[in-house]
């Protein structure tokens, strides 16, 4: 269920989610996004296919608003919307994205952008690293946008099976491949944004992805270099260890 809190009019702006993929890469581009462009939070959804949690306000240190499982966020000036996906998702994947579908048709959404990252295994033989990006993107948005694309020097992902035909595969991209498929069938303009990466420290490759987002979109005037990182990422890897076991 997505609920709103307030009566937003989101018509030709551009929907931007993440999918909890290898490294969490997409999940750290939103919450950059959120936290450069200091974004209000304008809704939630209720999905029983993600594990429920909620915690303190993860941009603001103190505010009392808390955060849950998946909250949504808007840009009036920039005329986007990103929803925020805090945990994995657990059950079947269909009711959400016909939620997801629904909203966007509703509201008039003019596109679709999923964030996400693959393992880097897939391409490692690849430097230097801006060339591990990649992008696919459904046949209206090639159409509108594809001469942007070819301008950036953008590299399309085009993946071939055993017998060399041409097959969507994002592997380790969680469901990237699926909701892209979804919101293609259902002739919704849609892309994927997604980094090549491995596990670990993964904060360079969600600057590198938005980055790369920017380049089309062009909401942040922040240089990679300035970005700042919400304080929730004080707590990326827990606390240091104890000196008593030294």
């Amino acid at each position: 269920m997505i609920e709103l809190m307030q009566d937003i009019d989101l018509e030709n702006y551009t929907l931007i989610l993440p999918s909890v993929a290898v490294g969490n890469v997409g999940q750290l581009s939103v919450d950059l996004l959120i936290s450069n462009l200091n974004l209000p939070k304008v809704g939630q959804i209720f999905s029983a296919s993600f594990i429920p949690i909620v915690g303190a306000n993860a941009y603001h240190e103190h505010s009392n608003e808390l955060i849950t499982t998946i909250d949504i966020y808007a840009g009036i000036k920039e005329r986007i919307v990103v929803i925020q996906i805090r945990s994995p998702y657990v059950g079947e994947l269909l009711e959400f994205f016909n939620e997801i579908t629904q909203f966007v048709t509703e509201r008039k959404i003019a596109k679709v952008i999923i964030l996400a990252s693959s393992h880097d295994y897939v391409k490692r033989e690849v430097q230097p690293q801006h060339l591990k990006l990649r992008y696919v993107a459904s046949p209206s948005i090639q159409s509108q946008t594809g001469k942007l694309f070819d301008d950036l020097n953008w590299i399309p992902h085009k993946p071939k099976d055993m017998t060399g035909e041409e097959r969507l595969q994002i592997p380790g991209g969680g469901f990237a491949k699926s909701i892209f498929n979804f919101l293609s069938n259902a002739n919704i303009p849609c892309a994927i944004l997604f980094k090549f990466c491995s596990e670990g420290d993964n904060i360079e490759d969600a600057i590198a992805l938005v980055c790369y987002l920017n380049q089309w979109i062009c909401v942040l005037e922040s240089s990679s270099n300035n970005l700042k990182y919400p304080p929730s990422w004080k707590y990326l890897f827990g606390k240091p260890p104890s000196q008593d076991m030294y």
